[in-house]
């Protein structure tokens, strides 16, 4: 088991990527430390176990000690659209598990990680009154075979590339690419991921259904994103943005 060490991922970061981070033992939600985190930004906080960790739609995120990923990064408000930095964040953690062989990750729209039909990761951005904004990532690494309470198919980094994996690398990788993603995503927007989100969607030209509500469901062949990071769909004879909802491949 290799627990998560202040030092190396320090060490491993740019000088000044950071102006804090924080290695935590056990905490409810990264995200919520890090949204009422007082300190100068940009800060990091990881977790060796969360109790209430949160993913999309207010599920739980389960992850078992010392077993994944529990990462958190706060940046100051960068008055953009946050819609289109989900997608830019979710692009960004593709590529970095791509650089490390997973060749095989793709995404599901707008942020959720997975390997042939295996969920191994997610994103969720928070923000408050417009402030801070906060991304959250959560990634499988190295998962107990016999793992409760978690109700898809799941997989971990370890699994998928056939190796061990060094939390405190991937940390490291991580916080120093979502850094540059909020800085080059303030300045261009979504343009600059546009093209690789075609190269992991693993919805495009694919049928899927959409969930946007328990009574309202959608059925078409994806598209890809729109310039804003809206879900595309074609629905009979008519290509529909979305902006909400659970996607179902």
């Amino acid at each position: 088991m290799e627990l998560l060490s202040h030092s190396q991922i320090l060490a491993a970061l740019s000088r000044d990527s950071l102006a804090s981070l924080e290695i935590l033992d056990v905490v409810d939600s990264t995200n919520r430390y890090a949204l009422e985190h007082k300190g100068a930004v940009p800060f990091a906080c990881l977790a060796e176990y969360q109790s209430a960790g949160r993913g999309q739609h207010g599920r739980q995120w389960i992850s078992p000690y010392a077993s994944g990923l529990c990462l958190s990064i706060k940046q100051g408000a960068l008055n953009v659209p946050l819609a289109g930095l989900n997608i830019a964040l979710a692009v960004t953690v593709a590529r970095v598990l791509h650089t490390l062989g997973a060749s095989d990750v793709g995404l599901k729209w707008p942020n959720d990680v997975w390997w042939r039909g295996h969920k191994l990761g997610g994103l969720l951005l928070e923000t408050r009154q417009g402030k801070d904004v906060v991304i959250g990532i959560g990634i499988n690494i190295k998962m107990p075979s016999e793992t409760e309470g978690i109700n898809q198919a799941w997989v971990d980094l370890e699994t998928v590339l056939g190796q061990p994996v060094s939390r405190n690398t991937l940390a490291a990788m991580l916080i120093e690419q979502c850094l540059e993603t909020f800085r080059v995503y303030a300045k261009v927007g979504l343009s600059a991921f546009r093209a690789d989100w075609l190269r992991f969607d693993l919805s495009y030209e694919q049928p899927v259904t959409l969930k946007i509500s328990p009574d309202s469901v959608v059925r078409g062949i994806g598209c890809g994103i729109d310039e804003k990071g809206a879900l595309l769909l074609q629905v009979g004879n008519q290509r529909q943005a979305y902006v909400s909802g659970t996607l179902f491949l």
